[in-house]
């Protein structure tokens, strides 16, 4: 098996309790999206301690794609906050994973000249459409169209920031690219302050946030940055559209981790567990891991 695959299945290991997480904080702590991408862009920052480790300039055009990858990847963040809160985490994060990849796979194609060999095309439509069916389960009544437009939103944005970024990665290394993209994060989450009601919610924050909070706000954005890291590793030295693709593994995770925490955090989870969920599950599983199994042959 590619080993880009196993650092792509561990950052999405990391992703699910990411995504756990962040629904709690959605909830209880950070309830705008705009003031938890901004804290989480804003603290992307920190990535600079890699540049003694690679860091070069880029040419000019390959530096504003990097920036303009940060920007999309702050940007739809965002928009996937909102969808997680109005819908389900286990519901919203599937409908991702079926949707980003396939919006990469044709950015991949039209503008990196990325061709799939046909064992990696059959993995690709195995992989998402386990991720697809993952999300299919009734849940308090009919999908929310405005999670379901947010989601979407939130997909075209991450699709278009990872190509860019393989790109990048491509002319410049994972090092220069990491730097050079979060520092694009950075400024984009550096605008929200130009909007005065956005500038409000941001700086009344920290005085609603108690020191519990803040704990997990940070522990989160350590898991995320650990995810980060494998994930954009992962896509430095694979395949974009391949990686993205197995993202159906992080629901897995999620799934697992919903089902047994919504019996302590009900009202916050909001996990249904029914013969009808399971036996939907099952079949996306062995959608996801027969791609799985073909992409290792």
């Amino acid at each position: 098996m590619p080993s880009y695959v196993l650092y792509a299945l561990s950052a999405y290991l990391l992703l699910a309790l990411h995504g756990v997480a962040d629904k709690f904080m959605l909830t209880n702590t950070a309830k705008h999206p705009v003031v938890y991408t901004f804290y989480a862009g804003t603290s992307s920052i920190f990535v600079f301690i890699l540049a003694p480790f690679g860091l070069k300039m880029l040419p000019f055009n390959d530096f504003l794609l990097a920036l303009l990858s940060g920007a999309g990847f702050l940007y739809a963040t965002y928009f996937l906050y909102k969808a997680i809160q109005l819908s389900s985490v286990s519901r919203i994060l599937p409908i991702e994973g079926g949707l980003v990849p396939l919006f990469t796979y044709i950015f991949a194609y039209i503008f990196l000249d990325e061709r799939l060999t046909l064992n990696q095309s059959i993995a690709f439509l195995l992989l998402t459409s386990g991720a697809v069916i993952m999300s299919l389960r009734s849940e308090g009544g009919e999908w929310k169209f405005k999670a379901l437009r947010d989601a979407t939103i939130a997909a075209v944005l991450f699709a278009g920031s990872l190509v860019l970024i393989k790109h990048v990665y491509d002319v410049g290394g994972l090092v220069s690219g990491l730097v050079w993209s979060r520092l694009g994060l950075f400024g984009a989450a550096m605008l929200y302050l130009a909007v005065p009601s956005y500038r409000k919610l941001i700086f009344n924050a920290p005085k609603t946030t108690n020191a519990k909070n803040a704990s997990l706000f940070y522990g989160t954005r350590a898991v995320g940055a650990a995810a980060g890291l494998l994930q954009n590793y992962a896509i430095s030295i694979g395949s974009v559209v391949i990686v993205n693709a197995l993202q159906g593994f992080q629901f897995i995770f999620v799934l697992f981790l919903t089902s047994v925490l919504s019996q302590y955090y009900p009202r916050i989870l909001h996990e249904r567990i029914n013969l009808q969920t399971v036996m939907v599950k099952i079949s996306a599983i062995v959608l996801i891991t027969t791609g799985l199994a073909l992409l290792g042959l």
